[in-house]
């Protein structure tokens, strides 16, 4: 499959991206080719990878957007699809002054992604990512919904030894402990420097959280949104369905609740109208039972309390470190 005439101006710099695809039907929907086509505005080209077979005709679709490099099972998740994009890009990865990896976890253009390359490139960094993690003992990863690589980075060995050592893994955590955020630490390791988009680290919840749409997303002009949030809704964000209306003035959130209705039946899951964050327990079974949290980036620690038919039973607080 071919791809159009890239329009980027002649001196923007030259990316390509990796983008990882799964599906459990088999289908690209519209809020992926949407996130392909403003991904083609900062990226000259696409190599696109599934980790499943698509349905007839589904391929059809990324015509002169993405070059579809393989669409089959081979389980190891998003990690090796990039894998795989790498080995069929193989020498033209000296082409390009950027690689770009990213993956179908978000919905993305939500805002424009070349105001944020803008932003990136006056960065004295090797490789970048929107936002990054903190996980318990004080590391530090950037997150791997969608990164940047220098051509410093690109052209070094520890790179490519990273992908050759990627395989399939026993299951998703596993893959974060061992490449999203082995990925981040093989590079700094080899002397490589990391940077971020956003002002500040995020505790790796937060990306599901209120925190994130109502300090980052409109604030900094983020382009991505996290798919699950309006799927599952994990973290209980409070008032999707407001969210979504604000959000219509800038992306088409129609995309979004016609992916949510294909998943959960309906367009807005009863989970889209929590009156307030709500978080389920063991003792969630128990009429009644909540977990009510909040984090405050000001004095930087999250408090936990459990209420019991309206009575806090227990309460917990976990400080984060000031230099996060």
């Amino acid at each position: 499959m071919t791809m159009t005439d890239c329009t980027l101006p002649e001196t923007a710099p030259r990316r390509v991206a990796l983008f990882a695809h799964f599906d459990r039907d088999g289908q690209i929907d519209d809020h992926v080719l949407y996130y392909l086509r403003s991904l083609r505005e900062v990226a000259e080209r696409i190599l696109f990878v599934s980790d499943g077979a698509l349905m007839d005709g589904q391929a059809d679709r990324l015509g002169g957007l993405a070059e579809l490099v393989h669409a089959g099972r081979h389980g190891a998740y998003d990690f090796g699809s990039w894998k795989l994009a790498l080995e069929a890009l193989g020498a033209d990865i000296a082409l390009y002054d950027e690689i770009i990896i990213a993956n179908d976890s978000c919905y993305g253009g939500v805002f424009p992604f070349a105001p944020v390359f803008d932003k990136m490139a006056s960065e004295e960094c090797d490789f970048w990512g929107l936002t990054d993690g903190l996980v318990d003992g004080g590391t530090r990863y950037l997150t791997s919904n969608f990164l940047v690589f220098r051509r410093a980075v690109a052209a070094h060995p520890a790179f490519a030894a990273f992908w050759d050592g990627v395989t399939r893994q026993p299951d998703k955590a596993a893959v974060c402990r061992q490449y999203e955020i082995g990925l981040s630490q093989r590079l700094m390791a080899a002397g490589f420097r990391p940077g971020r988009y956003l002002p500040q680290a995020f505790v790796a919840k937060e990306l599901y959280s209120d925190v994130y749409f109502d300090e980052c997303l409109e604030a900094h002009g983020l382009p991505l949104v996290k798919v699950a949030v309006f799927h599952r809704n994990q973290e209980r964000v409070a008032r999707l369905r407001q969210r979504l209306d604000r959000m219509a003035r800038y992306y088409p959130v129609a995309l979004i609740e016609a992916h949510v209705a294909r998943l959960c039946g309906v367009a807005h899951p009863p989970f889209h109208d929590l009156p307030w964050r709500q978080e389920r327990t063991r003792l969630a079974s128990l009429p009644g039972t909540y977990v009510r949290t909040k984090y405050s980036r000001d004095l930087r620690w999250w408090l936990c309390y459990v209420r019991v038919l309206g009575v806090p039973v227990f309460a917990a607080a976990r400080r984060v470190p000031a230099g996060a």
